[in-house]
């Protein structure tokens, strides 16, 4: 065979294969394209609309320990031992060259001090007040909570206050705002009175209640009387008499609570005289549940319930009121 045979041969060969390579590349782009025309289509709103994955933000700091169970005083068993734990938070912002300060704190940020939900204080861990003279504290200083992820002073770090990740170590461009969490136990002695006890006061109340009106005689009076009896309370006088026979906070915060299921004006007269009413109770909680109790019926505060509200002591308590409107 000659020489220019064998060329002609090889380049038919050539050819041969360059084509049978581009039989199979036609043959897989068209396999894509029937892929892909098998896809579902999704519209623009689709694509606009569509979910965010959540980034879920594991909580950094450990929970709080365990308070002690409620168990009876060792010396005196007709009372038991109650523990809470205040907790407040203390934020800056910042960064690792100028320094941290609560000064340099945004608008849309956190206030220097907040509670244990992050909402606004006007309190510290030098102006705290307990919530009324029943309480005490347990520890003599607040402590900082230095359980989870936090450096050597308790603070944490991240990006920003709302929707980052906590960390405890500085990190370049992720810390640009700390904060800290400060803790403080406190407990108070509560009553403990057995059942039969509570019916027997309950009892006695209910039998005050009957013999509010001049009433000598010893027997029970009909319904109708107990309603006039009852009527006979919105006397300012009788009032004034009835809370005077009481010997606890307990028994007033009965008789008042029976004053103001009444309903209708007897809500009103009892706002004229609520000082009057607030000086009989000795206890601060027994005040707030007093005004909570009068208030619970109405859409929202006037002159006069502000003002009963400003008689309160503790701030905390004219908080709580507030809160419920």
């Amino acid at each position: 065979m000659s020489t220019e045979s064998v060329v002609v041969q090889g380049l038919i060969f050539s050819q041969h294969t360059q084509l049978i390579a581009l039989l199979a590349v036609k043959h897989c782009v068209s396999a894509v394209v029937r892929q892909r025309s098998l896809r579902v289509r999704k519209t623009l709103r689709d694509l606009i609309n569509k979910p965010k994955p959540v980034k879920q933000q594991n909580n950094l700091t450990l929970p709080l320990p365990h308070l002690p169970d409620d168990q009876h005083h060792e010396s005196n068993p007709s009372v038991r031992e109650e523990y809470v734990y205040d907790i407040l938070y203390e934020c800056q912002r910042g960064s690792w060259v100028v320094g941290y300060s609560s000064k340099t704190l945004l608008q849309f940020d956190p206030n220097p001090w907040c509670d244990a939900d992050m909402q606004y204080t006007p309190m510290d861990t030098t102006t705290y007040q307990l919530p009324d003279p029943t309480w005490q504290w347990v520890t003599k200083e607040w402590m900082v909570d230095m359980s989870g992820d936090v450096d050597e002073a308790g603070w944490q770090y991240a990006l920003k206050f709302h929707g980052a990740v906590w960390h405890g170590n500085y990190k370049h461009f992720r810390s640009f705002v700390r904060r800290r969490r400060w803790i403080r136990l406190r407990r108070r002695l509560v009553p403990v009175e057995s059942e039969e006890q509570e019916e027997e006061e309950t009892k006695d109340n209910e039998q005050k209640l009957i013999n509010v009106d001049d009433n000598d005689s010893g027997f029970p009076q009909s319904s109708s009387s107990t309603s006039s009896s009852f009527q006979a309370l919105d006397n300012p006088q009788h009032l004034k008499d009835e809370l005077a026979k009481c010997r606890l906070d307990r028994e007033r915060l009965r008789v008042l609570g029976q004053v103001v299921s009444m309903g209708g004006s007897t809500s009103e007269q009892l706002l004229r005289q609520v000082q009057e009413i607030l000086d009989t109770l000795q206890y601060e909680s027994s005040k707030r549940q007093f005004l909570e109790q009068l208030f619970k019926t109405r859409p929202e505060l006037g002159m006069e319930e502000k003002r009963a509200l400003q008689s309160l002591r503790f701030y905390t308590d004219t908080q709580a009121i507030l809160d419920t409107f």
